[in-house]
């Protein structure tokens, strides 16, 4: 009797083997659904073979629902409705000729349409959703105010306590009631409130990102600075104030909320006084550096701002200066701010000396009276 090789016994094998007709239904169909890619024309099938009902959430097939449902289109049409009359009112109101639009009466109405925006869609179960999952649309009412409404319940309490801990407030400002988020990274990295940063990530400006939650501020020009309250001043015994960046005219508004950095747009913002790098002498713990954000009433002249912050000798009065006088002066109105620390380390030396700044090789020393 012949032996069989090992090739013929295979070949007999694949043909013994079962076709797809022969398998069981749920087998045929598991593995028609491996290798037919699905798309939109093919239905998806269930274990059973039926088809599977795909339901949204407006499509919930619950009688109490649909009825919620039904109410919450009702209260939307008659909150829209409100929103026409009050528009039309706000219209009136700014048509009167010589009207102030920062009067009482047309803020009153503007505060009163932002809300009624708001209510309409307070309700959807469609708008929670799309929140939740990140479909956001920070030109709608809603979604701002839920963006907000998420801010005040956790950064911002933390940003407060950063700036209030480490004396920001009141060493720089005597106030601060933060009203829009502001992200800051270096080189791509993103910085929380009270961070210690290496002097290297440091040594360029920050992107800065100011994100407003109202419609009065936005569209608006703004003014940001940088300031140092922990420079020592050893005639004084004491400390000084030291400008490290200046930038005005910089437009914020819902669409628009990078500041500086892109995809901001190129010389839209106007630098008055350029970037300083950090930086902290050996001997000491750390400094306090503190960004502030300032809504500016209308556009500012760079020339003169820049007039008033020359030394005569080419450089710039950046010690000594103070942040409150700068805010009355300009007429500023802060609306946020945030804060980091530098410290002595590796690289303060080398950055130090590529810039020119004295002071790399000298260690400060507390001397008891």
């Amino acid at each position: 009797m012949a032996a069989r090789s090992p090739a013929a016994s295979f070949i007999r094998s694949l043909s013994r083997r079962p076709s797809s007709a022969s398998l069981p239904a749920t087998c045929a169909q598991r593995r028609t659904l491996r290798t037919k890619p699905v798309n939109t024309r093919t239905p998806i099938l269930d274990k059973s073979g039926k088809p599977v009902v795909t339901r949204t959430i407006e499509s919930m097939p619950f009688q109490t629902y649909q009825l919620a449902l039904e109410i919450i289109r009702e209260d939307r049409a008659e909150k829209l409705q409100q929103v026409k009359q009050t528009q039309e009112r706000l219209s009136r109101a700014l048509a009167v000729p010589g009207a102030d639009p920062k009067a009482r009466h047309i803020l009153s109405l503007r505060r009163y349409l932002d809300r009624l925006k708001v209510l309409a869609d307070a309700n959807n179960p469609r708008v929670k959703y799309n929140f939740d999952n990140g479909i956001i649309g920070i030109n709608k009412p809603i979604y701002r105010h839920l963006l907000d409404q998420k801010w005040r319940s956790l950064a911002r309490p933390t940003l407060i306590q950063r700036l209030t801990q480490l004396r920001l407030i009141p060493d720089i400002l005597p106030t601060l009631d933060p009203l829009v988020d502001i992200s800051l990274r270096f080189h791509g990295r993103p910085v929380k409130p009270g961070t210690i940063l290496p002097t290297l990530r440091t040594e360029s400006p920050p992107t800065v990102k100011i994100t407003p939650f109202h419609t009065t501020h936005s569209p608006m020009l703004c003014t940001l600075a940088v300031v140092d309250p922990d420079v020592p001043d050893p005639l004084r015994n004491g400390f000084k104030y030291c400008l490290h960046w200046l930038v005005q005219n910089i437009p914020i508004s819902f669409t628009q909320t990078q500041a500086i950095g892109y995809p901001a747009p190129k010389d839209a913002a106007e630098v008055v006084v350029p970037w300083l790098p950090p930086h902290v002498q050996k001997g000491i713990k750390y400094h306090r550096y503190g960004l502030f954000v300032f809504k500016q009433d209308g556009r500012i002249d760079g020339e003169e701002a820049r007039r008033k912050l020359r030394d005569g000798k080419g450089g710039w009065k950046r010690e000594g200066f103070v942040l409150r006088r700068w805010q009355a002066k300009m007429g500023l109105e802060a609306i946020g701010a945030t804060v980091w620390r530098n410290e002595w380390d590796e690289g303060t030396r080398e950055v130090m000396k590529r810039h020119g700044l004295e002071g790399a090789d000298m260690m400060w020393v507390r001397v008891k009276e």
